[in-house]
């Protein structure tokens, strides 16, 4: 049996077919909740083949003929339970872990730099365990995020503002201290510890940077070629971030400390 249509076809990801294009909406909901379950990417492609080629038959509408994205999703995962793949629950985690390192370790180059002790306070740890919860909630929050960005978007930022202003105040007051630690101890070892969690992060998105995409096993659309497969490049960007912002928050806070 020659494979060759085949391969081909499977370099091409759903979002080049005429299909998804037409759908986006419903398709985008589809694939979000089978990603946020953790089901490879070549399965979410098939299913979404079986929507289209039914769609296809019929004349109708994906919502029409399966129902709501979310819930259709979820009873296809209910029903097959394929093999999982580590995806974003692990990336959130090693992203928040990172974020707070980066907010502790900051604060504590400003301290440093100034040659005062670094302290916190009991109301200063709630308001980093608040923007910790909420970055590793951020996966529960992608699909009301999509649906509406402005609302829950407005109100994550508040929250976070709120915690970081909290912080602030709290950190002004006569509150008891209750972590009294060495500033240079931890803004170094923080920041390798975000250099090691970055790595992680890293490895993570790199290691199905390939075999995990979303790709369709119906023939390519005339109109549309392969996709070119991202590469290790892709997945640099957001594990170099907190680094590359740790540091220009270092050098920041040392300055104007």
């Amino acid at each position: 049996m020659n494979e060759a249509p085949r391969a081909q076809a499977a370099s091409q990801e759903v979002w080049q077919r005429p299909f998804v294009r037409m759908y986006q909406a419903w398709c985008d909901a589809f694939v979000l909740e089978l990603r946020l379950r953790d089901v490879p990417g070549p399965v979410i492609g098939d299913r979404l083949a079986d929507v289209e080629g039914h769609c296809a038959e019929t004349g109708e509408p994906p919502w029409e003929a399966f129902g709501p994205p979310t819930d259709y999703a979820r009873d296809l995962d209910a029903e097959s339970s394929p093999e999982r793949v580590s995806g974003v629950w692990t990336i959130a985690a090693l992203a928040a872990v990172q974020v707070l390192a980066m907010l502790v370790g900051t604060g504590a180059v400003r301290t440093w730099a100034s040659g005062e002790p670094l302290t916190y306070n009991l109301v200063q740890l709630v308001c980093l365990v608040l923007v910790a919860l909420l970055l590793l909630c951020l996966p529960l929050l992608l699909r009301p995020l999509s649906a509406h960005p402005w609302v829950v978007g407005t109100g994550l930022f508040t929250l976070v503002n709120l915690a970081a202003v909290g912080a602030v105040v709290a950190g002004r007051s006569g509150a008891t201290t209750v972590l009294p630690v060495p500033p240079a101890l931890v803004a170094i070892g923080l920041f390798a510890v975000v250099l090691v969690l970055s790595w992680l992060e890293y490895r993570e998105l790199t290691s199905h940077a390939v075999d995990d995409l979303v790709t369709s096993p119906l023939p390519p659309s005339p109109r549309t070629g392969p996709t070119a497969r991202p590469g290790r490049r892709t997945a640099l960007l957001p594990a170099v971030l907190i680094p590359v912002s740790y540091t220009a928050l270092g050098v920041i806070a040392w300055v104007f400390g």
